[in-house]
């Protein structure tokens, strides 16, 4: 399927994706951070990176949008201004799919606290920006401890797509090489995804356009002639798919993580279980190791410190991102409801 990425930052939107067993060609990313451009310009160098989509007039067709759309509005950490934060993009979102003649599907993350910011004015502006255009929406929040990482990240996922469309044409069967075990993890009781409220459907198949249009000020771009050499998304996940929970490590390997991880060492010991490789240190001359972070989030090996070098600017992306595999599993959950 033909992918379209806003607010791209580490494409983990994408990556889950791909980990939920649906095979993607990018065809555009979006992104204004200058360190996760730079990223971006070596890990996807054949992926236009359309910039500041505020101020573009359209967007290419393609099949699925992905939208980790800015958290800065809504988190308990800031102000939550909400939609009066100039940050709030969402209306330019569903300002730009509603000119696309494909009417893609939209597969969308924020923060849990999207559901109350604004006294729920924020989240309400979500589902009746979508209406607007002909879009229906189910939603929810599912933790990355849920799928067995040692952290909670608790986040909103959201699944949008026009009233003609047969969401059940999403559904794949998930790559068992990289989706964690629905069974229940050692001292975490499986969380699924949340439904605070969904819309009506009414599926009926649609088609698939795949015809490119003017990408702003970037000119034309006909995607149908990029062979799958012309990106760098699956070049770099031919070594970098997870192994499955059952994978069994050599005690060995772990046999240290007592004494640097304590009271958490069962969590870590689980989470190196889920991703088939042992935890790196967390520590590099006395401060966190960016890719300690990397792995705590879920992320191929060197899928972030190899290209973005500079500690503090990797620790940032990182902090922004999401964890692949709840992408994966929060997809795969509400795109079978």
């Amino acid at each position: 399927m033909k992918i379209g990425s806003l607010c791209t930052g580490l494409a983990g939107l994408e990556l889950g994706l791909q980990y939920a067993g649906i095979e993607t060609k990018p065809v555009f990313v979006s992104d204004i951070d200058p360190a996760v451009s730079g990223w971006l310009d070596q890990a996807m160098p054949h992926t236009p990176n359309l910039g500041d989509f505020t101020e573009l007039d359209e967007l290419p067709e393609v099949d699925i949008i992905t939208a980790g759309f800015p958290c800065q509005p809504v988190s308990h950490a800031g102000l939550r201004q909400g939609i009066n934060d100039e940050r709030w993009l969402f209306d330019d979102i569903c300002r730009l799919v509603s000119r696309m003649d494909s009417r893609p599907v939209l597969f969308l993350e924020n923060v849990a606290g999207i559901l109350t910011a604004n006294g729920g004015d924020a989240m309400g502006r979500v589902v009746y920006g979508l209406a607007d255009i002909g879009y229906y929406i189910t939603w929810g929040t599912l933790p990355a401890s849920a799928i067995g990482a040692p952290h909670r990240r608790n986040r909103w996922w959201g699944l949008a797509y026009p009233a003609n469309t047969d969401v059940s044409t999403l559904r794949h069967e998930p790559n068992t090489n990289t989706r964690s075990s629905n069974t229940p993890v050692a001292g975490h009781d499986p969380q699924a995804v949340t439904d605070t409220s969904s819309i009506r459907r009414n599926p009926r198949p649609r088609s698939h356009t795949g015809q490119p249009s003017r990408v702003g000020r970037h000119g034309s771009r006909n995607n149908d002639t990029t062979t799958a050499a012309d990106t760098d998304m699956p070049r770099r996940q031919q070594h970098s798919r997870p192994e499955p929970t059952q994978t069994q490590l050599d005690p060995a390997q772990h046999s240290s993580n007592s004494v640097r991880f304590g009271n958490f060492d069962e969590a870590i010991t689980r989470w190196e279980h889920v991703l088939g490789r042992t935890a790196p240190d967390p520590t590099v001359d006395g401060r966190l190791n960016p890719g300690f972070v990397e792995w705590m989030m879920g992320y191929p090996e060197g899928w972030v410190t190899d290209i973005m070098t500079q500690r503090t600017k990797s620790l940032k992306a990182l902090g922004n991102a999401v964890v692949p595999q709840c992408a994966a599993e929060a997809f795969l959950q509400l795109s079978t409801r």
